[in-house]
């Protein structure tokens, strides 16, 4: 009952983050960007796949540039999906953002998806943050990057 309690509460802390997101008073609008490099799970007692995306290159535009998938796992416990991510402003401003990281199963079915958010990073700077699943998943699981949206700090 705790969990559902938590699961609540993490669904509505990301809805008002969500909400958040409005354009600054200096007229920058935020961007979103749809991405797809995806990873297999691996069991959450194993390293991090070697397999990762490689970092993002200078030449990648937009903000899915900026979003790696370093792990993709199934907590052996709950069942639960969840991607480690490393989040990398290569822009020259601070900025907030949103990443959907989509968890699907080996034939295709979805199984959920789940958030990473970074608020004030500034230029060049890196984060590594998790976004969770709250579905159960199997160990064929795949962690897919669905959206990135990057949007200036107010």
């Amino acid at each position: 009952m705790r969990i559902r309690f938590a699961a609540v509460g993490v669904a509505a802390g990301v809805f008002v983050l969500t909400g958040c997101m409005l354009p600054s008073t200096s007229g920058s609008r935020y961007t979103a960007h749809r991405a797809t490099p995806s990873h297999s799970a691996t069991p959450s007692t194993e390293a991090p796949s070697p397999s990762a995306t490689p970092e993002p290159s200078a030449t990648e535009a937009g903000a899915e540039g900026d979003v790696k998938i370093d792990s993709c796992a199934v907590d052996p416990l709950t069942g639960w999906p969840a991607a480690k991510v490393t989040i990398t402003n290569r822009t020259d401003q601070e900025s907030n953002y949103m990443a959907t990281i989509e968890f699907v199963e080996a034939d295709g079915t979805r199984v959920g998806t789940g958030l990473a958010a970074e608020n004030n990073l500034k230029a060049g700077q890196k984060a590594r943050t998790t976004a969770q699943g709250l579905q159960k998943a199997g160990t064929g699981m795949r962690c897919k990057i669905a959206s990135v949206t990057r949007y200036p700090s107010p």
